[in-house]
């Protein structure tokens, strides 16, 4: 198909800028989500009080705390941009856990400032799920509003790729792969029409450069993504010197081996372009975030688990001789050694430091209580003492001991990226432990496996992946698989 067929085929209208008008949405979203969260709560008040006169404030401030911090969550979770509101299950479930985080933090200030007991647990209970419900049928309009335009042509960014190549191939493959329905790519333009890539479809093929440019005259074009082999320099100027007269957003494609990583993007430093291949992860405000999750919920774990670890420690010292607390090295972040805590579940005289030997089911070391806490993981509980002093996290990859084996052979050595895993705080419990590769290691795919989804957790981490880890770990729990 040429330029002149395709102009025929796309709807060519006014419309104000794209972006101007996503980021108008974004602010009117969070404002309604704001809105919602605190009138809901205000309205179940008001019609049924749940408090007296002067407890009102209290109850205002509650709200507002709520509203304002989940609108923030939401906004640095990305659930403003137009992809998200898209997705409704994904976005419904990323509101869900931050909505409970949320009312986490809100519950730590209650217990901090001894006033948890003045609120009305009913009220709390009703204002929860009228504020999620009225979230979530908010973004549902939004969203149907969204396709409708998208379907009229009145929302749709149009793309034209320059490059027929392998490269303009990879860009067509990546573009679908995402499945935006808010995107359209026009067509597929180049020169030289002999290089043309087996995989691309013959109705997206569409002429030259001339073509784009005079198709560009007629259609509104969004941007023109060149899709080229940056080692063509003087192929790649020659393009954007013609290009360069259109009104068009025009981008250059990424080389081949930019798509092996899982995220990446572009800083300038003194001045210069630089492609950012690896970045510190979980850094910055993410830190802050994650620090913040950790000792919140630490606190509240430790407050409401309080008797029963005293209830644990007691049966582990009637159990056997030795001390209740077991104390082992084991590699934390940054490759740096750390003291880990776990209630003592093997006799005290065959207690393996450096775990030379894997513990196996019906282990002759482990006591009878211990067999208990292994199984019910129960023995993890002291961890969160570690939480509390930094050394760990409540969720990240699980700490191994510095002599642990996997078929007769180190961690380290069979595993080309174990390293990788301590790029962050160890963590109570993993991505791995939560997707069926918890308990021992005795073959070399265990441990890869183990790696790869440590890795992945790394690489695609939020707040939200924490909460959902968490919520799997007590149905895991609860199972009691691969534990013993």
């Amino acid at each position: 198909m040429n330029a002149f067929n395709i102009r025929h085929n796309i709807v060519n209208y006014n419309r104000r800028d794209f972006i101007l008008i996503l980021e108008i949405l974004a602010i009117l979203m969070a404002c309604t989500d704001a809105m919602i969260l605190f009138c809901a709560g205000y309205i179940l008040y008001m019609n049924d009080p749940f408090g007296t006169a002067e407890q009102l404030p209290m109850y205002l401030s509650a709200m507002l705390f709520y509203s304002l911090l989940a609108t923030v969550l939401f906004y640095y979770n990305n659930l403003y941009k137009v992809d998200w509101i898209i997705k409704r299950r994904a976005a419904c479930s990323k509101i869900f856990l931050l909505c409970i985080f949320t009312f986490m933090v809100l519950l730590a200030f209650a217990f901090a400032f001894e006033i948890s007991s003045l609120f009305s647990r009913i009220w709390i209970l009703y204002w929860f799920l009228s504020s999620l419900v009225g979230v979530y049928l908010i973004r549902l309009l939004i969203r149907k509003c969204l396709l409708t335009w998208a379907q009229g042509g009145q929302f749709i960014r149009n793309i034209a790729i320059v490059g027929s190549g392998d490269h303009g191939a990879l860009m067509v493959e990546q573009l679908r792969k995402n499945g935006s329905p808010l995107a359209r790519i026009v067509g597929i333009f180049d020169d030289r029409s002999e290089r043309v890539s087996e995989t691309i479809d013959e109705e997206l093929r569409s002429g030259s450069i001339d073509d784009l440019i005079l198709m560009a005259r007629e259609v509104h074009i969004d941007e023109i993504l060149v899709a080229l082999p940056w080692g063509a320099e003087e192929r790649i100027l020659a393009i954007l010197h013609e290009l360069q007269v259109l009104p068009v957003n025009i981008r250059l494609c990424p080389e081949k081996v930019c798509y092996k990583f899982p995220v990446h993007n572009y800083s300038y430093h003194l001045g210069i372009p630089i492609f950012n291949l690896f970045d510190k992860p979980i850094s910055g405000w993410d830190s802050v975030l994650k620090n913040l999750e950790d000792k919140i919920l630490a606190i509240l774990i430790l407050i409401c688990i309080a008797p029963l670890l005293i209830i644990i420690a007691v049966l582990v010292k009637l159990d056997s001789p030795g001390p209740v607390l077991f104390r082992q090295k084991r590699y934390g972040f940054n490759n740096q050694l750390i003291s880990m805590y776990k209630f003592r579940s093997m006799y005290f005289d065959k207690q393996d430091n450096n775990a030379k030997q894997l513990t196996s089911r019906n282990d002759p070391r482990v006591t009878k209580i211990g067999r208990f806490l292994r199984r019910t993981s129960l023995d993890e509980l002291p961890q969160f003492l570690n939480v509390l002093t930094g050394e760990m996290s409540i969720v990240g990859p699980r700490p191994h001991a510095t002599e642990a084996k996997a078929a007769g052979a180190l961690y380290e050595d069979i595993v080309y990226q174990y390293a990788a895993r301590h790029k962050v705080k160890p963590g109570i419990t993993g991505w791995a432990q939560v997707n069926g590769w918890r308990g021992d290691t005795d073959t070399e795919e265990k441990i890869q496996k183990r790696v790869d989804y440590d890795i992945d957790y790394i690489n695609q981490w939020s707040l939200v992946l924490d909460l959902k880890i968490i919520l799997k770990t007590i149905f895991v729990v609860i199972i009691g698989q691969n534990a013993y």
